[in-house]
């Protein structure tokens, strides 16, 4: 047999006990002949107070030892104690401890060889009634007895001062009637030996119940008729509300480690076993009562993973705190993110004796964090290839960031636009965009709008701008400005105007013509009459000039509808604007036989407009009218001011109609019921209105004709 294994032998059978205590004062180990004189199993006293188990009147082993470690003392001292047992009663021993030093001959911790020691026999033994009256007066525990449940004696001092009684409060009353309801029906169900305890609530005189742990022994009596009860009674109330307080704290540390996820452990530096909490058992859907060990543990780590947690276990066992991430492999293949922290505790000489620490389920946080992470990647990636400009503006209007396409409009850098207010990059002119960034941060309006910036060349640039108001915590802190660049597609939308006012005013032509045909006719005539008579034809002066104005105001609209003009926006009267197309379309609808009937309010209808591009919008409506009518009829335009400020035109012809198929798709690019129709006229009119913030109506019946309101908000 090899040398530690016969060591180990010798240690475990050895008849005496052996206990190694460290130089704390800690049980490292013991033999079961050790545990046998306390009442303990070997794992039950491990790494328990050596000082905790020792009767209160006696010193623990390390006090008692303190004299081996003074220079020069002797390797050995004789300690005679009592230990408590797990049962509740004392033992005497003799203890034979030894001091034991390590390599270096530092204090490593005591050796002790224990042996059961008898107390001192009494000099005399007391007579049966000084025992009695000893014990009936000074007794703490009330002790009585009965036959069949039936009390015949009660110690006096003890329940009176313990349950409020007298003795002849309760003898010849049977014990169950102070016994809580409750508990005598689990008693009940329960079998007990001749011999027995237990703990129930015993009532008192008051009627409250207080917990009593109750010692029985049953004596039958040589004829087996009599069955004599003798009952040993103690108040443990207070330590059945410790017990109960310490389950509750257990109860709410058991919750409070599920709701947070977080369990606990503990591993063992001798014995190399861990014991860990019901919630890291869940965790790590394992049994919490099996032995595993750290290397098992360790196992369970990901592969990725494990040499960095080898690391901190090195750091743990050198007894520094370690705080990790980590993932660990379940048994069904899932993976989990944990934290784990640590602490060791150290003997004396700095070597480990125990490290304890939690252990938290993170996975929940680890997805929130990598979603948050993807959603912060995905939003960088909108800005950054994003075609349009993205700015973002606080509360002050000032640009906080900027990605690269606002770069490539702007042509300032990004750390130029960064701390510049936005509105140092409008026009002079954009007033109505300014105010409209104070209604965004202040009234959390929202309406996308044109707006002409100037870039930092100094050329003009136009910008569809769309704003998006930035909440923190429920409060408006900025807002987004995403702006996309429409220079070119202005540019392409006046090339489209000019050509569509060319178009209608090439189709007008011939009913001028027509309409300037007949003051011509009238004035050649007067010439020719006035040039071959020598009278005075003054009378026909006035006629003659009055057909010559009619002349110059035809050709005028004719060319304001024509000639290229600049967007000059100005307060005019929408009625005025109405009747001067009235009369400019009247020439072309009388060659067709259509008259047009105007009607307008006595009151004045301003309006903030482009003439021009007001005028262009009704000559469009006028004409497809006019179109609509090939065999003549009635064209009723009338003027109004309608409700919230607004000006109503309304356009009623007796054309054809259209149906609500078609009347869907009217206002589409190239979509047209007309055989040569490009579709851009109402096309158009539909964009100057809504830069006019009006709107566009139209109803249709086939067959009846067809009516346009449009509405313009009128200035007050």
């Amino acid at each position: 047999m090899e040398q530690d294994s016969l060591i180990k032998y010798s240690f475990t059978y050895a008849p005496g006990g052996i206990a190694l205590i460290s130089a704390e004062g800690y049980f490292v180990r013991v033999n079961p002949a050790f545990g046998r004189l306390l009442g303990y199993t070997e794992d039950e006293l491990a790494n328990r107070q050596e000082k905790q188990l020792t009767s209160p009147n006696d010193p623990g082993v390390k006090e008692a030892a303190a004299p081996l470690l003074e220079p020069g003392a002797a390797s050995r001292i004789t300690v005679v104690k009592r230990y408590l047992r797990k049962d509740g009663g004392k033992v005497r021993v003799k203890l034979e401890v030894i001091l034991i030093r390590d390599q270096d001959g530092a204090h490593a911790g005591f050796c002790a060889y224990a042996s059961e020691w008898p107390e001192p026999e009494e000099p005399k033994m007391l007579q049966a009634a000084e025992l009695y009256e000893m014990v009936s007066e000074h007794a703490r525990d009330v002790i009585s007895y009965g036959i069949d449940g039936v009390l015949q004696f009660v110690s006096p001092a003890s329940l009176k001062r313990q349950l409020g009684f007298e003795p002849e409060e309760l003898i010849g009353k049977h014990a169950s009637e102070f016994i809580h309801p409750e508990d005598l029906e689990s008693l009940g169900e329960q079998t007990f030996r001749e011999s027995d305890s237990f703990i129930c609530r015993v009532r008192h005189k008051q009627g409250y119940y207080i917990w009593f742990e109750l010692s029985v022994k049953r004596v039958i009596d040589p004829e087996g008729t009599q069955v004599k009860e003798i009952y040993i009674g103690r108040d443990v109330s207070e330590r059945e509300r410790a017990q109960a307080a310490l389950r509750h704290s257990e109860q709410n540390l058991a919750q409070s480690q599920r709701i947070a996820r977080l369990g606990s452990f503990e591993w063992d530096a001798l014995t190399s076993k861990m014991l860990w909490s019901d919630e890291l058992s869940r965790i790590l859907q394992t049994d919490r009562l099996a032995g595993v060990t750290c290397e098992e543990l360790l196992a369970r780590i990901h592969p990725n993973d494990r040499e960095a947690v080898r690391k901190s276990m090195r750091e743990a066992l050198a007894g520094r705190e370690i705080q990790l991430e980590s993932r660990i492999v379940l048994s069904d293949g899932t993976v989990k993110f944990i934290r784990m922290q640590s602490m060791t505790t150290l003997t004396s000489n700095g070597r480990p004796l125990r490290i304890s620490g939690t252990v938290q389920d993170i996975t929940g946080q680890k997805l929130m964090l990598q979603m948050l992470e993807e959603s912060v990647d995905r939003y960088t990636s909108l800005k950054k290839y994003n075609l349009d400009a993205i700015v973002s503006l606080n509360k002050s209007g000032i640009m906080t960031s900027a990605n690269p396409a606002a770069e490539t409009i702007t042509g300032y850098s990004v750390l130029e636009l960064i701390g510049m207010p936005f509105t140092d990059l409008l026009a002079p002119e954009e007033e109505r965009a300014q105010t409209l960034l104070h209604k965004i941060m202040h009234e959390g309006a929202l309406s996308s709008m044109e707006m002409k910036i100037v870039r930092k060349s100094g050329q003009p640039a136009y910008l569809l701008a769309t704003p998006a108001p930035i909440y923190v915590n429920r409060k408006q802190v900025g807002c987004y400005i995403i702006a996309k660049d429409i220079t070119e597609q202005k540019r392409k939308d006046e090339l489209l105007l000019k050509s569509e006012k060319l178009t209608i005013a090439g189709q007008l032509a011939a009913g001028v013509a027509h309409e300037i045909r007949n003051p011509l006719t009238a004035l050649k005539g007067f010439v020719q009459l006035m040039g071959r008579s020598e009278h005075s034809y003054s009378q026909y002066l006035p006629i003659m000039k009055e057909e010559l104005e009619r002349i110059e105001t035809i050709i005028s609209e004719l060319l304001m509808l024509a000639k290229p003009q600049a967007v000059q926006m100005k307060i005019a009267d929408l009625a005025v604007l109405v009747q001067d197309v009235v009369m400019l379309t009247s020439a072309q609808a009388m060659l067709l036989n259509i008259e047009i009937r105007f009607s307008t309010t006595s009151e004045p209808l301003p309006i903030r407009c482009d003439p021009n591009q007001i005028k262009q919008v009704f000559v469009n409506f006028l004409k497809n009218a006019i179109d609509a009518m090939p065999r003549g009829g009635m064209i009723d335009v009338s003027l109004e001011a309608a409700e919230q400020k607004l000006a109503l035109v309304c356009i009623a012809d007796q054309g054809c109609g259209i149906t609500e198929e078609q009347l869907r798709q009217i206002g589409e690019p190239f979509y047209s019921t007309k055989e040569a129709g490009t579709g851009l006229g109402l096309l158009v009119s539909h964009k100057i209105i809504e830069h006019h913030k009006g709107r566009i109506h139209i109803a249709s019946e086939v067959g009846v004709g067809t009516t346009i309101q449009v509405t313009l908000p009128l200035h007050r």
